[in-house]
């Protein structure tokens, strides 16, 4: 009786060593399934940021054709004119505008008497010698260091 007592015993033993075997591949196919689903997370949130700055860029370049005419369009007015209510008003919405662009952290590169970049500008005319910016003809903007569009500037 004493063998077969100890053999159970030794089964048993077997028995719950193979339980724990699988209870700790279980555990551990139950933590790499965790790990992988908090990287995937992360890589949605980092995918969805992406996306959001794509289409904040796309949108920001439809806007900015309409700023750049406000512009144009007030820059034709005279002296007189400017003191109209319909330049004023003009003015608030191209100021309105700017404010949408400064929130979204959208900046205008100030390149008007600074040395030319092709970074942050394309020269469609040069007069005279030098290489510096000597006219702006459109507005260029960045959003941080990425430039969102390049300035045209006449350089000389």
């Amino acid at each position: 009786m004493n063998n077969m007592g100890e053999e159970e015993k030794q089964d048993k033993q077997e028995e719950v060593i193979d339980w724990e075997k699988k209870a700790n591949e279980y555990l551990d196919g139950w933590k790499r399934s965790k790990a992988d689903y908090i990287n995937r997370e992360k890589t949605i949130a980092q995918e969805k940021s992406a996306l959001r700055e794509i289409v904040e860029e796309a949108v920001i370049l439809e806007v900015l054709p309409v700023l750049d005419n406000l512009k144009q369009a007030i820059s034709c007015a005279n002296g007189e004119e400017k003191k109209t209510g319909w330049c004023k008003g003009v003015e608030h919405v191209i100021k309105q505008f700017e404010d949408i662009l400064n929130n979204f952290g959208i900046q205008k590169i100030e390149l008007l008497g600074k040395e030319f970049n092709p970074a942050f500008a394309e020269a469609v005319e040069k007069q005279g010698e030098g290489n510096k910016i000597t006219k702006v003809v459109l507005d260029g903007y960045k959003k941080e260091e990425r430039v969102i569009r390049a300035g045209r500037v006449i350089i000389g």
